[in-house]
C-alpha cells in the first residue's frame, strides 16, 4: 500500500495491524520521516513500513504504483489537490481511498475559518475545499469507479476500485 502525504505513517500502520503486507508513506515534508521510522519500529513493522520524501506532483520519476494507494485529509493541503487526486488515482493498481472536506456550509464555513486564522497568524498554509464531483472525475479518468463514501461531520471518505 501506499500511503501518500501520510506524516507520520499512522494510517499505513494501522493498515499493517490490519493485515498488509507492506507500504510506504511518501511525505512532501522531510521531518516526518524520522519519526514515522521510530514509530514503525516500535508496532513491529521497520521491516514491512518504508518512508521517503517526495513531490509527486513535480516529480514524475517519484511516482510508484501500489495495490491500494490512501490520501488522508491531503487533497485539501494544497491547490494541487485535484491533481493529485489523479496521480494517486494513476498509481493505484486495485484501490484508491481518498478524504477531503466535505462540500457542505458548515465545513466550508470551518476551513474558512482556519483559514483567516493562518492568514492573521502570517502562515502561508491554506486549506481548500475542492468540488468533491472534481475529485471523483480525478479518479474515473483513470479508470477507477466509486465504490462506496461515507461521510463525517467535515469530511467526506470515498473509496475507488479498478474494474
Amino acid at each position: 500500500m501506499l500511503e501518500i502525504g501520510g506524516g507520520i505513517g499512522q494510517v499505513l500502520l494501522e493498515l499493517l495491524k490490519a493485515g498488509a503486507r507492506e507500504g510506504e508513506v511518501v511525505e512532501l515534508v522531510p521531518s516526518y520521516e524520522e519519526h514515522a521510522r521510530t514509530l514503525a519500529s516500535e508496532a513491529g513493522f521497520a521491516d514491512r513500513a518504508s518512508f521517503r520524501t517526495a513531490d509527486l506532483v513535480a516529480d514524475v520519476e517519484a511516482r510508484r504504483e501500489a495495490d491500494v494507494v490512501v490520501l488522508n485529509k491531503v487533497v485539501c493541503c494544497t491547490p494541487d489537490g485535484v491533481e493529485l487526486a489523479g496521480i494517486a488515482a494513476s498509481l493505484a493498481r486495485r484501490t484508491l481511498v481518498l478524504s477531503f472536506p466535505r462540500d457542505v456550509w458548515w465545513a466550508r464555513a470551518a476551513f474558512g475559518l482556519g483559514n483567516l486564522g493562518f492568514r492573521l497568524s502570517r502562515r502561508s498554509f491554506r486549506v481548500f475545499v475542492h468540488p468533491p464531483v472534481v475529485l471523483h472525475q480525478a479518479a474515473e479518468s483513470h479508470g477507477l469507479t466509486l465504490a462506496s463514501e461515507r461521510d463525517g461531520p467535515l469530511f467526506r471518505i470515498a473509496a475507488f476500485e479498478r474494474a
